[in-house]
């Protein structure tokens, strides 16, 4: 079992060295099963803890009938580590709170800077979304989580949605099971669209302070919304 799971560590290393020299281009199709095994000389298992490796990697995805297919990196594999980690160390909502206005913050304000007028129209089009009369709370939410990955998206540094994505899964998480956040909604649009305007205008100070007084903001409607939801219970 040792010498099998250095194997396919091995394999699996090897794999993604030649993804990584572009060898294998993103969307591209690996080897077969069979060629794989011929290929490191190892046998059916090996290969497939070796692609078991890449995907939890987020290097490579499984699809139906395609096998396996080189991945557009995204930070899959980091997101998922980092949510099962925050899970498991019980991180508390203020922590988390807190990391997401330190980055956020900072993030606004980059994005003010390095935005383009694609970045604009993406973040235009996610306020008219969510602003919608008919929006119900699942799309609201999942919208409510795009845009912060817009703004990460709009610093043009990879790392930010990187590191950003893990913690707005952990947010949609907790959302998704309270009632009272459509009753938010309104003011949620209202500081995303003083966010985007600054970003429009290119005023990373004012950027900044926008996406604080709303990060802040929200910190004390959630907890609020925890507290109640635990009233409830009660």
């Amino acid at each position: 079992m040792i010498e099998n799971e250095r194997l396919s560590r091995t394999v699996a290393d090897r794999l993604q060295t030649r993804i990584i020299d572009q060898q294998l281009k993103v969307g591209m199709k690996l080897p077969t099963e069979p060629e794989l095994m011929k290929d490191f000389g190892v046998s059916r298992t090996v290969v497939r803890e070796a692609a078991a490796l890449l995907v939890s990697r987020g290097i490579v995805e499984v699809r139906p009938r395609r096998g396996m297919t080189v991945r557009a990196p995204d930070g899959h594999g980091v997101a998922e580590s980092l949510i099962a980690q925050l899970q498991m160390n019980n991180v508390s909502l203020p922590q988390l709170l807190q990391v997401r206005l330190t980055l956020e913050c900072a993030i606004a304000s980059l994005a003010a800077a390095e935005r383009t007028e694609e970045d604009l129209q993406k973040l235009q089009s996610n306020l008219e979304l969510m602003a919608a009369p008919d929006i119900d709370r699942s799309r609201t939410i999942e919208l409510d989580i795009a845009f912060h990955e817009l703004l990460s998206a709009a610093t043009h540094n990879p790392f930010f949605l990187i590191v950003t994505r893990p913690i707005n899964e952990l947010l949609r998480r907790l959302y998704i099971d309270k009632i009272g956040y459509m009753s938010l909604r309104e003011k949620t649009c209202q500081e995303h669209r003083a966010i985007v305007v600054a970003i429009s205008k290119r005023q990373p100070d004012v950027a900044d302070r926008a996406t604080r007084e709303h990060l802040d903001r929200v910190g004390h409607s959630v907890e609020k919304l925890i507290s109640e939801s635990e009233e409830n219970i009660r």
